[in-house]
Order: structure tokens, then sequence, then C-alpha cells
């Protein structure tokens, strides 16, 4: 009740950004996301000529996200707004308030994506924690996925400011080929990888997993602190697997993934699925791999 409360509160307080003239500081139009990565890759095709509004500041989870009024300020002003999909904040937060912003459009990175239901590639439970009706949304940690975002972005962006078509066109190629180059070298390290399975804590390599035929284990329990009877189902899986490494995103605690290492041998290895540079990030994911 309380919870509920508060959006209430929050949403009759944007209404008065509504009810009021539209004010913007910059020339540049303004467009916003709910992630990091997603301002990257606009960024990657639009260059300086968007300001670009994340919702979700960094260092933060977006299971765990409260709304920011000078956010829901910039939202307003936006042109156009580019969500993930099925993110906790932008279920809770993000899409509740575009249903009374109708002057911003809304561009759905899931919609027609295939999605996966759960932590369908792990192997010994489905995880459905923090996710919407069961469905992964960590689309973006899948480079075929961010291909076809890419395009998205670059048509969407092309349709709403067509004058800079030139400008988004080119930077658009070139970073399709640092994509297809990322593609190519992720093709070879999982060609006849050493290891199939990976640990790590929370399922966030779902899609990245799929596309290359991993399997992913979860520390996690349904979404929770794992318990003594888990952990020691994860620590067994991980032996008999001889699992040398345990990913762990920076967003999450560190103890329990800490307490399998120590049983297995293996190395915590910190990532960042919510890392700005996106492509710097995969980069680093593909080369822990290749090291396995």
């Amino acid at each position: 009740m309380k919870f509920k409360f508060v959006l209430l509160i929050l949403c009759c307080f944007h209404g008065i950004f509504i009810s009021c003239k539209k004010k913007t500081t910059s020339k540049q139009p303004l467009v916003t996301v709910t992630i990091l990565p997603q301002k990257y890759f606009i960024e990657q095709i639009a260059g300086d000529f968007l300001q670009v509004n994340v919702m979700v500041p960094p260092g933060m989870n977006p299971a765990t996200c409260d709304l920011h009024i000078s956010q829901l300020q910039k939202l307003h002003n936006s042109d156009l707004c580019f969500s993930i999909g099925h993110l906790p904040f932008e279920q809770t937060h993000l899409y509740p308030v575009l249903q009374q912003q109708k002057n911003v459009q809304l561009i759905n990175h899931s919609e027609g994506v295939q999605l996966l239901h759960g932590n369908c590639n792990c192997t010994h439970t489905h995880h459905k924690a923090h996710l919407h009706q069961g469905v992964d949304p960590h689309i973006w940690l899948s480079l075929q996925q961010v291909r076809r975002m890419s395009s998205q972005i670059y048509e969407t962006l092309t349709q709403r400011y067509p004058e800079e078509k030139k400008r988004f066109q080119k930077n658009y190629h070139y970073f399709l080929a640092k994509i297809d180059s990322l593609i190519q070298q992720a093709n070879e390290t999982f060609q006849k990888p050493s290891q199939r399975s990976f640990l790590i804590y929370h399922p966030s390599l779902s899609y990245f997993a799929a596309d290359y035929g991993l399997k992913q284990i979860a520390i996690e329990d349904e979404g929770k602190e794992p318990n003594p009877t888990h952990l020691k189902q994860i620590i067994d899986i991980a032996k008999e697997k001889k699992i040398q490494m345990i990913f762990v995103q920076s967003q999450f605690d560190t103890q329990n993934a800490q307490t399998i290492a120590r049983a297995i041998h293996a190395k915590i290895i910190p990532i960042d699925p919510l890392a700005e540079n996106w492509l710097e990030e995969m980069k680093k994911l593909i080369y822990l791999f290749k090291q396995q």
C-alpha cells in the first residue's frame, strides 16, 4: 500500500509537467532509454546529435531502482523512449508514466522477439524472480539481438530526424562493422569450447548462452539468496563439470559466490551487464570464456 501511494504521488507530481509548457535546457533533441548500454547504442549511431536520458543511473539495479524527479522531467521532454521490454523498472515505473505521456513515442526492443522464459539454460531450476511472467529481459547481452536493436534504433531515428539520415547511416554501418567483428570473434571462440557450462550469480547471460550452446548455472535460487541445500547442489554440479570461474555482477552481493569459489577452488570474475561501454564489456566477456 505504501509503495502504491508513493507511486501515485510521483505520477501526480509528473502530471504537473504535462500541464506545463514544454521546456528544454538544450538545443539537442532529447531521447530516453532505460539502461546505460542503450545510451551507448544510440550514441554510436546518432553521435552528438542527441542528448540521452538514462532512467536507471550507473550502479543501480533495474530490479530495485526507483524513479527520480530529474529523470521524469527529461522523460517528459523526450521525443522518443527506447525500452528493453521486460525489466522490472519498466514494468513498475516507466510504463505507468508513459501511459499518461502520449507525446513520447515508445520503442520496445523486445517487441517481436522470441523471448526466453525463465533460466532456460540452467541445469537445475527455472529462474522466475524479477522477471515479468517468467520472461528473461537481458536481450542486450546477445550480440545478435544488439545487431537487431541497432537496426531498430537507426530506422527510428531516421524517421524522426530525416534531415540527419546521412549522419545516422554512416555511423550505423560503422557500428555494425564493430558488432560483426565481435560476432566473428565469438563464433571462433565457441566453435569448440573446452567448457560449455558456467556459473553465474544472477542469470543475466541466458541469451548469450543460447546463442552459443552454453549452459548457464545460476547461484540465485528462484531469484533469492540460495539456501544451504541449493548451495550444495551448485557445488556438486560445479565439481562434476570442473568449472573454474564464477561470474558475479557488480549489482549483487558476492558472499555466496565466494563460498562456492572456495569449495571448488574457482576464481570470482566480476562482470557488469549494465556497463555503458557495451562493446568493451562484451569483448571482455568473450575473452574470459576463451581463457577457460
